[in-house]
């Protein structure tokens, strides 16, 4: 009869060593990852729930650098704009005072014309990390130039992104190739500004760049020769340029101001996403240390007990032999 019980409680001290062992492996696992759900195995909902979202905020980790990159274009094209638009107020300036007797034009022109040689300097300085929004010099010029501000996952996985554009027709100031498509190229006909109740045009334009395709007309300079009525045409030319820039800058201070409200977005969404992977995932290290400390101690007696019953079996062999 004591063999039989014997038996039995090494029975059941060996399953409760077993059962202590094998949570215990997988607790200390849990505890050294730090997660719950470590492969499919663990939870395939949950594991691919997480790597799905896991896999979301890669692409925004990458549509926020792309934002970052673009926040830097816009704000160096910005930049090189209002800087223009000070140099055009110069050239005003310059041509107010070409109406005023007795001044010395030549000096005046040499001033504009050294203004204009600022202005290129400006424009083609406005670089950034190979991207000049403001000056062209290909023979093809692009519809739009764009940002990637987000994305779309559909219900079969595929990703699509969208995008941030500005016109490049609104951006592009000087064309090499093409002078008709810069606006300080371009020329600009003073007769629908100053109309003489003719129909015939009186073209001006600011800079020229010896382009492939030359714009039609005549460049604003001044010389002694220079009429006050050139004179009305060239500066009306000039601060119909001036508001055309002052849209400009307008227009990317709005593009600025939605790329930052889009990073804005894209941090706070990966931060949610973050949140949400460790919901499904990760393990309650409090809850975990718990378990961990339990089995350890279910573990150690159950080897005590295996212990004891080996040391009651023994005695009773030697009792009984």
């Amino acid at each position: 009869m004591s063999k039989i019980m014997t038996v039995g409680y090494v029975q059941s001290a060996l399953q409760t060593l077993l059962f202590a062992s094998d949570n215990l492996e997988e607790t200390q696992k849990r505890t050294a990852s730090g997660l719950a759900v470590a492969s499919a195995a663990d939870n395939a909902g949950y594991w691919s729930a997480a790597t799905n979202m896991t896999s979301d905020q890669s692409v925004l980790g990458s549509i926020g650098d792309a934002l970052n990159l673009g926040a830097s274009k816009v704000d160096t094209t910005y930049q090189a704009v209002t800087s223009s638009i000070d140099i055009l107020d110069e050239i005003t300036g310059q041509l107010v005072t070409a109406y005023e007797e007795g001044t010395d034009r030549d000096a005046l022109n040499g001033r504009i014309g050294s203004l204009k040689e600022n202005l290129k300097s400006v424009l083609q300085a406005a670089t950034f990390s190979g991207d000049n929004w403001l000056y062209n010099s290909d023979t093809t010029l692009g519809a739009s130039k764009t940002i990637p501000s987000s994305f779309e996952r559909s219900v079969s996985g595929a990703v699509s992104l969208n995008y941030l554009s500005v016109d490049t027709a609104d951006t592009t100031l000087i064309d090499s190739a093409d002078a008709g498509r810069g606006l300080l190229t371009a020329a600009v006909d003073a007769n629908k500004l100053n109309p003489d109740g003719t129909t015939t045009p009186r073209n001006y334009y600011l800079i020229d760049m010896d382009s492939t395709i030359a714009a039609p007309g005549t460049e604003i300079a001044i010389s002694d020769s220079t009429t006050s009525a050139e004179l009305a045409d060239m500066i009306s030319v000039v601060g119909t340029l001036t508001d055309s820039l002052n849209r400009l800058a307008s227009s990317l201070g709005t593009v600025s101001a939605r790329i930052d409200q889009q990073n804005t977005f894209v941090k706070s969404l990966q931060d949610v996403l973050d949140k949400s992977v460790g919901r499904l995932v990760d393990a309650d290290m409090e809850e975990e240390s718990t378990k961990l400390a339990a089995y350890k101690t279910q573990q150690s007696l159950s080897v005590e007990l295996l212990s004891m019953l080996n040391g009651h079996q023994q005695s009773a062999r030697v009792l009984f032999s």
